[in-house]
């Protein structure tokens, strides 16, 4: 498995200086960024799409929860919250946290975190793994092949206008109705065919389908033949 791709969000000094020097020292974490707010977390989030989170749970501006509600669409990764206030454990884990560091934390108990990381995250590897060989499988298929559970879903590739994530759940809009299955865009995108472009973090549309689309400097709006916009975001303006 490659590294972890990992973020810190923490606002002390001594505690980020800490955690930052744990995360570098590990050989199979590499640290993409830190953030001291829940703003500049959010953008460095949006921007790197990191595997892991080193998540503080009070920040000054704002708790961690405010952040979480705020990327539920676009980060799929695992987060170990870090915090002083142990009243905290219980909401961590009913989010489904990978873990709990509560300071003053050892660096033992750092390390065996970081192993809950390697395990779970690698999972999520093989689970891509997966799907990019289904992908492979459909690619001369027109019928694309949606794993949910232990059951497939079966929808016709040219019929499938565009899909929109809404929580866990993504909707799949076609010309004849609509289908929603439990999986993320983020999965999808490694089953899609290239024809379909992500153009913003809840959205993805069939290029087939577009019938007008107008730029902004950084973004956009689309337009698509059953008369449906969309806006195209910073972020996926260049997919296009």
């Amino acid at each position: 498995m490659s590294h972890i791709k990992t973020i810190i969000i923490e606002d002390e000094a001594p505690a980020l200086k800490r955690l930052t020097r744990m995360v570098e020292n590990h050989p199979k974490l590499q640290l993409l960024d830190v953030a001291k707010s829940m703003s500049e977390g959010e953008e460095k989030i949006q921007k790197s799409h990191p595997d892991l989170i080193f998540l503080d749970i009070q920040l000054k501006d704002a708790s961690a929860f405010d952040l979480l509600s705020k990327i539920k669409n676009t980060f799929f990764g695992k987060i170990i919250f870090v915090t002083a206030f142990d009243a905290y454990a219980v909401k961590a884990f009913e989010i489904e946290a990978l873990d709990y560091l509560l300071k003053p934390y050892s660096e033992e108990r750092f390390l065996k975190s970081v192993e809950k990381a390697v395990s779970k995250i690698g999972t999520l590897d093989f689970e891509k793994m997966l799907l990019q060989l289904k992908s492979g499988l459909q690619n001369e298929s027109q019928i694309l092949i949606i794993p949910e559970g232990n059951r497939n879903h079966y929808i016709e590739k040219s019929s499938l206008m565009y899909l929109s994530s809404e929580t866990y759940y993504t909707n799949f809009i076609l010309e004849n109705g609509k289908k929603t299955i439990r999986i993320s865009l983020k999965k999808l995108e490694y089953i899609l065919p290239e024809n379909f472009v992500r153009i913003n973090k809840s959205t993805i549309i069939n290029k087939n389908y577009i019938m007008e689309i107008n730029r902004g400097k950084s973004t956009g709006k689309i337009i698509l033949k059953d008369k449906n916009e969309f806006y195209i975001s910073e972020n996926f303006n260049q997919s296009l």
